[in-house]
């Protein structure tokens, strides 16, 4: 086999296994819109993102840094819940939470729409990184700003998955 022959398979393995990472740890985030504590959902959440950018970090042996994957988390958010598509979200994220302090109304809110979007959330996250890992991105060069189009798609993508019960 030649050197090309072998580049193009371990191109392969590494998309298969980043897809599985992305896939595994995107049903782990929808189960924790379930946990009916307000923050403890939420820093489960961050911890299961966290978890699949070092295991994508690893698929493509990329350096990951925890503090840089809390930033890009951070800055993901920022473009999600701005703009025409944030204002959607208040039926569903980031209402669920604060709707979680209400008794038995709001953990049911949140139970129905919270597992829906942390699972579009970090799929997204998944995908956008899986992307740029394998055009040899690392976790320092990636801009927010550059992949807030890409992001936004995946995660429509995400909520399609989500209300579809579909692979995505």
């Amino acid at each position: 086999m030649g050197a090309e022959t072998l580049e193009v398979l371990k191109r392969r393995k590494q998309h298969r296994l980043a897809s599985g990472v992305v896939q595994r740890n995107t049903l782990w985030a929808a189960t924790t819109g379930f946990v009916p504590i307000p923050v403890v959902d939420s820093a489960a959440t961050v911890a299961v993102q966290l978890k699949m950018l070092a295991e994508l970090s690893d698929v493509y042996g990329v350096a990951f840094n925890k503090s840089s994957g809390k930033s890009v988390i951070a800055a993901l958010t920022a473009c999600i819940t701005s703009g025409v598509l944030g204002r959607a979200l208040l039926g569903t994220g980031i209402f669920a939470n604060l709707a979680k302090v209400m008794p038995v109304v709001g953990s049911a809110l949140s139970i129905v729409t919270m597992p829906g979007f942390n699972a579009a959330f970090t799929y997204a996250l998944g995908r956008v990184f899986q992307q740029h890992y394998a055009a040899g991105g690392t976790m320092a060069d990636f801009d927010a700003k550059k992949a807030e189009a890409e992001f936004r798609q995946k995660f429509k993508d995400g909520l399609k998955f989500d209300q579809d019960g579909k692979t995505a």
